[in-house]
């Protein structure tokens, strides 16, 4: 069996360039897991080509039938579940390889990065995740259970954060943009002692001082158009010294209050559109959970948090690929044939289709199939070289 599945995968490129790329990582990730996740990504891409069931919900059933195996469809479904639940397969421990795969080896700047959290299925997940091409390129994810927490949801973000940031050097550490469920004045301090920037956006009633003048952000002028920056002193009791800067968009209903690291060197308008960018991940999860399918999995074990986890990053890759080939050069030349535009823009631009849905049409339509997989094997042999995902199209 083993001598079948190996000769599988030397007629299959995209899976044998695949197994070359994570096994670069073997040195940080068990070689079995690198297979195993190699596997599933092919699998995935296999699934994106057609072969999809349940009205276009992912399940482990259709994962499993479509791990590029010569084994029994028992057989390929628990090698599926013994992945889910190995617990010698910490998720953390993928954070540095998805990093590598999203930014390169070479750090070139500071790069702005998104946390928050979503429900998948009932399971409250965290994502982190840099934007790209109007998304959020995934680089770490946990699941968790309320019930089952042994500390607190803060200690859980908070050791996120500290994992993703870890994989920078200090002084290319990424900016961290944050919305209102993180404005908590303790958080602060320890962000700053990591050498982590942060963009968070706080509520409007919080309380603040100018000066010795108590206040709160919402009493702050905020005409439409506005924008205006204040060095405060954030929160009654701690009066941690931020940057607060006010924005009230034309066509926004209520100002933006941001807090960003006391002098930072920043501007407000850089600021202003950097929390603008904030949206992709909401975009984010709803890829995963519609254009992906992942509100068609199930899991009715006690402790489902840790399988979900497993499962989101063993098909983050999949999801970078079928990105990438959504945003080449070679899909901006398909995009007037498979698009129909609006008549009028919206928000700035007539497109319909994002790159995530061009992608999933260049795996799926027979006569761009082919070149989408020659794309696919050229993409991820320069990847092998250390190239990082957002930087593969860059002028």
């Amino acid at each position: 069996m083993l001598a079948r599945n190996r000769e599988r995968w030397h007629n299959d490129p995209i899976l044998s360039v695949l197994l070359e790329v994570l096994y670069l990582y073997r040195g940080l990730v068990r070689k079995t897991i690198l297979k195993n996740i190699a596997l599933m990504t092919r699998a995935l891409l296999i699934l994106f080509s057609g072969a999809r069931s349940g009205n276009g919900m992912l399940t482990k059933a259709a994962i499993g039938r479509c791990l590029p195996l010569e084994s029994p469809a028992k057989a390929r479904q628990t090698r599926l579940s013994r992945f889910l639940t190995n617990p010698r397969f910490t998720p953390e421990s993928m954070i540095p390889l998805f990093v590598a795969l999203a930014v390169g080896t070479t750090f070139k700047e500071r790069i702005p990065m998104i946390i928050d959290q979503t429900t998948i299925m009932g399971i409250p997940t965290l994502l982190v995740g840099l934007i790209y091409e109007g998304r959020v390129l995934p680089v770490a994810f946990t699941s968790f259970m309320y019930d089952t927490i042994e500390k607190s949801q803060n200690a859980i973000e908070y050791a996120l954060m500290l994992a993703v940031a870890s994989c920078f050097p200090p002084d290319k550490r990424p900016v961290l943009v944050m919305d209102r469920g993180y404005a908590r004045v303790s958080l602060l301090p320890k962000l700053e002692q990591a050498g982590i920037p942060f963009l968070l956006r706080v509520p409007k009633n919080v309380s603040i001082f100018i000066g010795n003048k108590k206040t709160s952000p919402g009493r702050l002028p905020a005409p439409r158009g506005c924008c205006n920056r204040y060095r405060v002193l954030y929160h009654g009791s701690a009066r941690y010294p931020v940057d607060l800067i006010v924005y009230h968009g034309i066509h926004h209903e209520e100002p933006w209050y941001l807090i960003v690291p006391f002098k930072c060197s920043l501007s407000k308008y850089e600021i202003v559109e950097l929390y603008t960018r904030r949206m992709c991940i909401e975009q984010g999860f709803r890829d995963w959970k519609t254009h992906l399918g992942i509100r068609g999995i199930r899991f009715t074990c006690q402790e489902p948090a840790p399988r979900m986890t497993r499962l989101l990053l063993a098909l983050t890759l999949g999801y970078l690929i079928v990105l990438v080939i959504g945003s080449s050069p070679e899909a901006q030349r398909l995009r007037p044939y498979l698009e129909v535009p609006r008549l009028r823009p919206r928000h700035g631009t007539t497109r319909t289709l994002s790159s995530l849905s061009i992608g999933l049409m260049r795996l799926s339509l027979e006569t761009l199939r082919e070149t989408a997989k020659k794309e696919i094997i050229e993409t991820l042999k320069t990847l092998k070289r250390g190239m990082g995902i957002i930087y593969l199209f860059a002028p």
